[in-house]
């Protein structure tokens, strides 16, 4: 069935949700998302999900598929990130990490942990934690610091995840500071595995005994998650998996997943990753210029910590930007005095440069952003920026057509020679533009 025809039986059968796709459509197209979780998965990747393939689970896929596909996103992943096992059965970050706790952990054991992250993975499980965070002055991580805390604790589990750390981190001393003191090392790389798989910033993977990050986002996959580890802790992480029952991902999930990761594999994906790293240093650059005082000295990532002016509420700087267009969201950020914890908007390019999105545009938006975050707007005042940001997103697809390997389409369908060569181009060229108009 054509999808004009679905949407039409849709809008007949159940009027509710198909009010409830159009009106959320009709968001995602005309605003702006800054949310570093918030990206359009890869149209090709979304329809592999929502194939024929989602009508095969583990219990009726033979046993040759099953392994196939599986197989297939395992090396695909392990390739990728040059790890030495992967599990990719899982559904959410969530499911990684309390594989990664039950796996590595005893009950008791003391867990010295990046900004107290993944304890909000902990309900039900009886692990200690302790902070380490940014130096207040510095607004970077003191690593002197951290190996004091460590000697002193004695942590069975360092973790680090750097949501909210815009800077590269030092893994190597890391990794000196985990073995001094016996304990594991975890890195969630988050939503900056995208410039991993690029290649563009250093990889935990070599140095890490377990590396986790979510398969959406950056990667631009099916949501879901992969949890890469040292060879020696497969069997006891294996284990964790099939003992928490996270193991039941459909053919479908499994298939957008290995698509995902080849086509990070691509030439193009490091060309979104640069662009990325050009669009985060370019917003980072034009707020500064506007006076907004920035976290951590800017940025190495995708990732840009906007703070707001002193007397302005954050989730009300929240609430107006939504008015105006854009959604981002808030954080407060502990750092290594437990008294003091700092407050800015997470920013990330993430999906304004999958949009489409370059250097140029960053000043535009950092325009709304610095004029909100500086103070109270009068309703003209953001009726301007509304139309500012409308303006710049209303020819904006959810997923540029730059990053589509269209290319690769056409080299593949074309022979090298013969009077079939028009044919074929003809034929590629349709295919083409099928798929701009299903995945707009």
């Amino acid at each position: 069935m054509k999808k004009e025809d679905l949407l039409s039986h849709l809008k007949a059968f159940d009027p509710t949700l198909y009010g409830f796709l159009q009106d959320e459509s009709h968001r995602q197209r005309y605003t702006l998302s800054l949310i570093p979780t918030d990206s359009a998965m890869s149209p090709l990747a979304a329809f592999l999900e929502g194939s024929p393939l989602a009508n095969s689970g583990a219990e009726v896929c033979t046993a040759h598929h099953e392994h196939f596909i599986e197989e297939l996103v395992r090396t695909r992943a392990q390739e990728l990130f040059h790890g030495a096992h992967a599990i990719v059965r899982l559904g959410s970050i969530a499911a990684a990490s309390r594989v990664a706790l039950l796996g590595l952990l005893q009950p008791g054991d003391t867990v010295l942990s990046f900004n107290m992250r993944k304890q909000e993975h902990c309900a039900g499980l009886n692990f200690h934690f302790e902070n380490y965070g940014i130096d207040p002055g510095l607004q970077r991580v003191d690593w002197d610091e951290v190996a004091q805390i460590a000697e002193r604790i004695k942590p069975r589990l360092i973790v680090f995840s750097p949501v909210s750390y815009p800077c590269i981190p030092n893994y190597e001393r890391l990794a000196a500071i985990a073995r001094a003191v016996g304990a594991y090392l975890w890195v969630d790389i988050g939503q900056c595995v995208g410039l991993v798989a690029a290649g563009l910033i250093p990889s935990p993977v070599a140095l890490a005994d377990v590396v986790t990050f979510p398969t959406n986002d950056s990667l631009r996959g099916p949501d879901g998650a992969i949890l890469l580890c040292r060879e020696d802790l497969a069997p006891q992480l294996d284990a964790a998996v099939a003992n928490t029952g996270h193991t039941a991902l459909h053919t479908s999930r499994l298939a957008a997943l290995a698509f995902a990761l080849h086509a990070a594999a691509q030439p193009k994906f490091r060309a979104y990753g640069e662009q990325v790293l050009a669009n985060s240093k370019s917003l980072a650059a034009a707020l500064e210029k506007r006076g907004t005082a920035l976290l951590c000295g800017g940025t190495e990532t995708h990732l840009v910590l906007a703070a707001p002016a002193p007397g302005v509420d954050l989730m009300d700087a929240v609430h107006t930007l939504a008015q105006i267009g854009l959604y981002v969201k808030p954080d407060r950020i502990p750092t290594m005095r437990p008294q003091l914890i700092l407050s800015a908007l997470r920013l990330s390019t993430l999906n304004p440069t999958t949009r489409g999105l370059t250097e140029g545009d960053m000043e535009i938006v950092a325009d709304a952003l610095a004029g909100v975050l500086s103070g109270p707007l009068s309703e003209m005042q953001q009726d301007a920026l509304r139309m500012s940001i409308g303006k710049l997103i209303m020819d904006k697809p959810l997923f540029s057509d730059r990053w589509m390997n269209l290319d690769a389409m056409a080299q593949t369908d074309c022979p090298a020679s013969g009077e079939g060569i028009a044919v074929h181009a003809h034929a590629a060229s349709e295919r083409r533009n099928i798929l701009k108009n299903l995945f707009q």
